[in-house]
C-alpha cells in the first residue's frame, strides 16, 4: 500500500478506530488491558489475565484477539501467538479499505449465513474471516477440518 492510501486508509478507519481507542483505553485505565505498541497499521493492547476479572477472561475464553478499526487486542503476546497478530491485522486492513462500512459489512454477511445457510458457522464461514485466516496462514474451512478429524478419530477406534 502506497504512503497516500495508508494515510487515507487511517483517515477512513478513523471513526471506527475511536471506538477502538474509548474501549482499550477505559480497559486500560481499570488495568484489564495493557498496551503493547504499534505493530504495523495497528496499536496493540494485551489482556492483563493478572488484574481482568472473571468475566472478562470468560468472554476471552474462545478468542485469541480482535480488532476494532486500528486497535487490537490480543489475549497473549504477539511473540508468543504470532499468527494471531497476522489474522487481526488483516482486519486492520479491512477496515482501512471499508472504513464505517467494515463492521456494517462484517455483520451484514455474519447474518446473511445465520439466517440464509442454516448448515453453515456464521463466524467460521464468513468472508471476512476467512480473509484473515487466509492472511495469517490458518486452516480456511474450520469445520470441514474438524469434521475429518473427528471421522479419522471414530475410524480409527
Amino acid at each position: 500500500m502506497s504512503k497516500l492510501l495508508r494515510i487515507l486508509g487511517y483517515v477512513w478507519s478513523a471513526p471506527v478506530t475511536v471506538f477502538g481507542l474509548i474501549y482499550a483505553l477505559l480497559f486500560n485505565v481499570f488495568g484489564w488491558h495493557k498496551f503493547h505498541g504499534v505493530e504495523g497499521d495497528a496499536l496493540v493492547w494485551l489482556v492483563n489475565a493478572e488484574k481482568a476479572p472473571v468475566w472478562l477472561m470468560n468472554l476471552w475464553k474462545n478468542w485469541g484477539g480482535h480488532a476494532i478499526g486500528n486497535v487490537v487486542v490480543l489475549k497473549t503476546s504477539p511473540v508468543e501467538r504470532p499468527v494471531t497478530l497476522v489474522h487481526e491485522q488483516k482486519h486492520v486492513d479491512q477496515c482501512m479499505r471499508l472504513g464505517v462500512f467494515q463492521p456494517i459489512i462484517y455483520g451484514l454477511c455474519w447474518l446473511a449465513i445465520k439466517l440464509g445457510c442454516p448448515g453453515s458457522n456464521a463466524y467460521y464461514d464468513n468472508c471476512f474471516e476467512i480473509d484473515a485466516r487466509r492472511a495469517a496462514g490458518q486452516v480456511i474451512d474450520v469445520e470441514g477440518t474438524m469434521k475429518k478429524i473427528i471421522d479419522q478419530q471414530t475410524n480409527k477406534k
